[in-house]
Formats: structure tokens, C-alpha cells, sequence
């Protein structure tokens, strides 16, 4: 099995409510074990024997569709990809302490020069 944190884009934006248990059930539903919501955050971490995380991306957004009646764009990573975002620092040491942030988006495809 493979451990994944699926971030859910707008899962509760629009007027839209889904409670973390409800989705944890969604997830529970689509055949994934070990399945817990972070806060209330529409994140899902969850196991699954899918290597092809684009596929598995793909699966949740079908399942999704489904059982709400709208689109979630979803971006799986491991906790290993995760840590290794968490570790790139691309700012100076100085931008690390308050009041300062640093936001990260996750994108369905390497952007091109353009985009850029």
C-alpha cells in the first residue's frame, strides 16, 4: 500500500458544505484504507495499492463527480514528496520568521515557459 495526501481544490467553497466525515466516507466508499481528514481543510490522507498517481487522481475526481455532482480537481503526493516540497526553501533565511508566509499550489502539469 501507498500512503497519499489528496489536497481537494474547492471541495467547500460556493456554498458548498461537505463535513470531513461525510468525505472520509466518500474515500472509505471508493475501496481506500486507513482514511483521516485533516481538520476541515477538505485534505485526505489515505492508503491505496495505485502506484499511477495520476490515475488514482483521476479515480477520486470520477468518484467525487459522483457522489457531490460537481468537479474537485484533486493533486495526490506521498508524505515523501511533501517532505522534500516542505524542505525547498526558495526565499532567504530572514523571510522565514514572522510575519512572513509561504504558500504552496499544487498544478495538474509542469507549467510551460509561458506560463512561467
Amino acid at each position: 500500500m501507498i500512503r497519499y495526501v489528496a489536497f481537494l481544490r474547492a471541495i467547500n467553497v460556493g456554498g458548498r458544505r461537505l463535513k470531513m466525515d461525510d468525505l472520509r466516507g466518500l474515500f472509505v466508499e471508493m475501496g481506500f484504507g486507513g482514511v483521516e481528514t485533516f481538520i476541515a481543510s477538505g485534505n485526505v490522507i489515505f492508503d491505496a495499492a495505485e502506484p499511477d498517481a495520476t490515475a488514482l487522481e483521476r479515480r477520486i475526481e470520477a468518484g467525487l463527480q459522483t457522489a457531490l455532482g460537481y468537479q474537485v480537481d484533486t493533486f495526490l503526493r506521498t508524505p515523501t514528496e511533501l517532505a522534500a516540497v516542505a524542505a525547498k526553501w526558495p526565499f532567504s533565511e530572514a523571510d522565514r520568521e514572522p510575519p512572513y508566509s509561504f504558500y504552496v499550489t499544487f498544478l495538474p502539469a509542469t507549467p510551460d515557459n509561458e506560463a512561467r
